[in-house]
C-alpha cells in the first residue's frame, strides 16, 4: 500500500496538478480583480522572466498551450495595455513581446502567490532534501526532453 500511495505522490509531483490546483485557487481573485484569464497570468509570469526569448514561439517551446491560446492570451494583453508586441527586425513574421510598466502591477502580485505556493509545499522540507529534489527534478526532465527529442 505505501507503494502505491508512493507512485502517486509521485506522478501528482511530476504532473503538478496538485501545485497548479493550489496556484489557481490563489490566483483566482487577482484573475477577477484585473479581468484576466488563467493563461494571461501564466504568460505574464514567463515574460517577466524570458528575457529574449519573449515571441510565441518560444512560448510553445513551455509546451503547455496552444498556439492559438498564446495569440489570444497576447493579444488580449496588449489590449489591456500589459505587453507591447514588436516586429522582428530580421524575420517580419515573428513578434516579440514587452511588458509595459502596467503589467509589473501584477505580475509583483503574481510573483508573491507563486513565492507563497513554494513555500506551502516546501514547509518542512530541509535543505539537503530541496538539493535533492531539485537534483532529481533537472535529471527526471532531462530525461523527458530527451525522449520527445528536445
Amino acid at each position: 500500500m505505501e507503494e502505491k500511495k508512493m507512485n502517486y505522490s509521485l506522478e501528482s509531483l511530476l504532473y503538478g496538478m496538485q501545485f497548479r490546483k493550489l496556484l489557481e485557487k490563489k490566483l483566482a481573485p487577482l484573475e477577477k480583480e484585473y479581468g484576466l484569464h488563467k493563461i494571461d497570468m501564466q504568460l505574464l509570469f514567463y515574460l517577466s522572466h524570458a528575457g529574449e526569448k519573449n515571441t510565441s514561439s518560444d512560448m510553445m517551446e513551455l509546451k503547455m498551450f496552444t498556439r492559438g491560446h498564446i495569440s489570444q492570451s497576447l493579444t488580449r494583453l496588449q489590449k489591456k495595455g500589459y505587453i507591447q508586441m514588436e516586429q522582428d527586425l530580421e524575420d517580419r513574421r515573428c513578434t516579440h513581446n514587452y511588458l509595459t510598466k502596467e503589467a509589473y502591477v501584477v505580475i509583483e502580485q503574481v510573483e508573491k502567490i507563486y513565492e507563497s505556493g513554494q513555500n506551502i509545499i516546501m514547509k518542512g522540507v530541509t535543505e539537503e532534501e530541496r538539493r535533492i529534489l531539485l537534483v532529481v527534478a533537472q535529471k527526471v526532465n532531462q530525461n523527458i526532453n530527451d525522449e520527445l527529442g528536445n
